[in-house]
């Protein structure tokens, strides 16, 4: 049979539709099969039984895999991310995430005697840890690594930005990472991946199993990394986004921990563990992951009022810097300021989130302490003035942190600089801005819960409580009115910025963005609405439930943990809403 010159196939081969491969369709034999040296079959029948010599190709194909996972292809490298100059760099050097071979124990005397490993100044090894299988297949599969860092810096960096995107760019990131490199690869992968329908708990998602096991194979070996710290906060993240519980609480406490091993923020520590730092923008990023820790312990903290992990940061601790200079690694703008800054003076979005996240720490820790003197019926006096202040505090903070979301005050920038500043969107900033809201919301409501009951605290909130004939004082009831009407006037606020949060997320790019640290305001608001329409009936309370309650199940596509408060609520009393909606149970 002859073929004109040119001539196509109507569909591809056999081979090529089995593999999946792309067929270029020319007869009489496509150019893969040619190339392979194998039949080349264009019928609609099944594929004919694989001879000798598919076989024999088949294994050369597998060696061909394997060679190419140890060294990975530059095209797996998100060209957005990581300049020309870096990737030759990388490649020279061989794969990313494998790194030197090591027969060295990691030292014990870290943890046994800590100046004997200062003094004898013994060795940290970088351990040869081999990278799982199924590790190598999700990162080798198409542009995986390409997709997972673009998809990261393009949503979870603009309202949690730990990891230096100049950094990553320039290579040095992938020139100091080992085996741990591969392992936050797979993190950000897994922390930007959506809810799989169908798949009934975020646990059952595959890249997080894998992840887990990945940390615990790092852990085992004793890596003691930057990169490796960066990988378990966003599991940790992820955890927590997805409400993947024990997990996440105990997930957070092991980053403290990590966090007192390698010594940061403090730069001599850090220094001994993980070397010295060679520029600011590296120093900064040190800085920001013991900040995500802080501030992912606090909102973790938020609903079971527990312990910290993490301390309190000391006095002069410094707050993160501007988002925009770090991302451009341009010192000149990187304005430093202390966490005594006043809030009304101008910061970025994550100093932002900082400084909230201190503001839940006060403020948990006034509720946990209040709580347990009158359940314990400790006669100290009642200090009004001091939790007026705190509200004020709180209500303040927001205010700033919205008006900072429409009309951003970014640190003055000297007019010598010559670097290229970044462009953040109003979108970017919109989101990024979020989460600080919608944190102070949740630490109000919290407060304002606490004295807003008519009985006196020492009957103890909730069913539980005992008789106390001891009325309470005129500060008390004082403070007892302006709470019922605070919480009111935060939980309208939570349904009015919950409606904005509802138009921003209708297309799955603003989905993407959303931070699940908005969440817990969300449910504080539903408590509270659902709790003042069950003892008042107001039309108007109860049309801001189902409002609320409406945006918190849109979110619900994007974490989560959405619906496990939608669930809470639920239990609370379910023949309320159903009530309110005329429906007989």
């Amino acid at each position: 049979m002859s073929f004109t010159q040119g001539a196509k196939a109507s569909q591809a081969c056999i081979s090529c539709r089995k593999q999946k491969r792309k067929c270029d369709k020319t007869l009489p034999m496509c150019s893969l099969c040619g190339r392979m040296g194998r039949p080349c079959d264009y019928s609609d029948g099944s594929p004919p039984v694989p001879t000798a010599d598919d076989l024999a190709s088949l294994h050369t194909r597998l060696a061909e895999l394997e060679q190419r996972l140890r060294n990975p292809a530059v095209s797996e490298t998100s060209p957005s991310v990581f300049s020309d100059a870096s990737r030759q760099s990388v490649n020279s050097r061989g794969p990313l995430w494998l790194g030197p071979p090591s027969m060295n124990r990691f030292p014990s005397a870290i943890f046994l005697d800590i100046d004997c490993f200062k003094w004898a100044q013994l060795p940290i090894p970088k351990p040869n840890v081999d990278v799982p299988q199924d590790v190598y297949e999700i990162l080798s599969h198409g542009n995986a690594v390409q997709e997972a860092t673009a998809e990261y810096f393009d949503s979870v960096h603009h309202w949690f930005p730990i990891i230096s995107k100049k950094r990553m760019s320039l290579g040095i990131s992938l020139w100091e990472g080992g085996p741990d490199l591969a392992m936050l690869f797979l993190a950000m992968k897994l922390v930007t991946s959506q809810p799989v329908a169908g798949v009934d708990s975020a646990v059952d998602n595959h890249l997080y199993t894998a992840s887990k096991r990945f940390l615990a194979l790092l852990e085992g070996s004793g890596t003691l990394s930057l990169i490796h710290l960066q990988s378990m906060i966003l599991v940790t993240l992820y955890e927590f986004g997805h409400a993947i519980y024990p997990a996440a609480w105990m997930s957070i406490a092991m980053c403290a921990r990590y966090i007192d091993i390698i010594g940061i923020p403090s730069f001599k520590e850090s220094s001994l563990m993980l070397g010295s730092c060679a520029t600011w923008t590296e120093s900064e990023e040190r800085r920001r992951v013991w900040w995500a820790v802080y501030i992912l312990d606090r909102a973790i903290c938020l609903g079971n009022k527990k312990r910290y992990s993490l301390p309190e940061p000391e006095d002069n601790f410094i707050l993160p810097v501007d988002d925009r200079a770090w991302d451009d690694g341009d010192p000149s703008r990187g304005l430093q300021a202390s966490i005594n800054t006043p809030a009304y003076q101008p910061q970025g979005p994550f100093a932002r989130l900082a400084q909230v996240s201190m503001l839940i720490s006060q403020t948990t820790t006034h509720c946990r302490t209040t709580v347990r003197n009158n359940l314990r019926n400790t006669a100290s006096p009642f200090d009004i003035t001091s939790v007026q202040s705190l509200i004020d505090t709180l209500i303040s903070f927001g205010r700033i942190a919205q008006n900072d979301q429409t009309s951003p005050c970014t640190p003055p920038t000297p007019a010598s600089t010559t670097t290229a500043a970044s462009t953040t969107t109003p979108e970017d900033l919109y989101f990024a801005l979020l989460a600080p809201r919608c944190l102070a919301l949740s630490a109000l409501i919290q407060v304002l819960d606490v004295y807003s009951c008519p009985e006196n605290l020492r009957d103890g909130p909730g069913p539980g409580g005992i008789d106390a004939p001891n009325p309470k004082t005129a500060d008390e009831l004082a403070m007892q009115v302006r709470a019922i009407s605070g919480l009111r006037d935060a939980s309208m606020a939570v349904r009015d910025l919950s409606l904005e949060m509802l138009e921003a997320v209708m297309l799955p790019a603003g989905q993407r963005r959303l931070s699940p640290l908005c969440l817990d305001a969300l449910y504080a608001a539903m408590a509270t609405l659902h709790w003042l329409w069950k003892e008042g009936g107001d039309a108007v309370v109860g049309e801001a439930l189902e409002d609320v309650r409406r945006a918190i199940g849109r979110l619900a596509m994007r974490w989560r943990l959405a619906n496990e408060y939608i669930d809470m609520v639920h239990h609370h009393d379910v023949t309320t809403i159903m009530a309110w909606k005329g429906v007989s149970p």
